[in-house]
């Protein structure tokens, strides 16, 4: 969970399939998920891509069945928020999307996790990140989500990072990650954000 200026929130939600999926969470297991995440480290590569205005503040874990049925939920805070080292150049809904890959074929196999990218700088001929900026946001997703991997481990030691399709009621294990060199919209993080207008009477 995060937060950026005007009150407007942001989030990535990736989901972790646990070794004992079809035994009952208790809420402490879930809250000490939570807490260990808070606690996570966050890599400065995937920060690096944020404005200074946004920010990582929390985690909240929900632990679901297949069926997508909510057994408990648990909130954390990080003791500081962790803020993006970007300088500011694009607005609220800018995301730079990571694909999931696993091994079953389909849209069942296959995921999205959308970071924003409200401090990624654009080279001004192609309006794309360079090659290297590409890499290292991988790289810092990557490390990111192998440190909150860990951290789940704590309490359920065979967590796997997975794509859950509430369809199909499944969930395959990630075996890649890959992204683009084009920046993207998530158009649900203006939903909130309210607008101030600027008027010209006409004529």
């Amino acid at each position: 969970m995060g937060q950026m200026p005007s009150g407007e929130e942001w989030s990535v939600n990736p989901c972790w399939n646990i070794s004992d999926f079809g035994v009952s969470t208790t809420p402490l297991q879930i809250q000490n998920v939570a807490t260990a995440l808070a606690a996570s480290a966050v890599n400065g590569s995937l920060m690096s891509v944020m404005s200074s205005s946004t920010t990582l503040t929390g985690y909240r874990v929900e632990a679901r069945s297949y069926a997508g049925v909510l057994e408990n939920q648990a909130e954390a805070v990080r003791s500081t928020a962790v803020p993006g080292t970007g300088s500011v150049y694009h607005p609220f809904q800018t995301s730079w999307v990571v694909s999931l890959r696993t091994s079953q074929v389909g849209a069942s196999g296959r995921g999205r996790l959308y970071f924003p990218a409200t401090g990624q700088v654009l080279q001004v001929g192609t309006l794309r990140p360079l090659p290297a900026s590409s890499t290292a946001f991988l790289t810092g997703v990557y490390t990111t989500l192998q440190s909150m991997q860990t951290a789940i481990r704590a309490t359920f030691a065979g967590a796997n990072l997975a794509v859950w399709s509430r369809k199909m009621g499944i969930a395959n294990n990630v075996t890649a990650l890959q992204n683009g060199d084009i920046l993207d919209t998530q158009r649900r993080r203006r939903d909130s954000l309210v607008e101030a207008y600027t008027n010209q009477v006409w004529p």
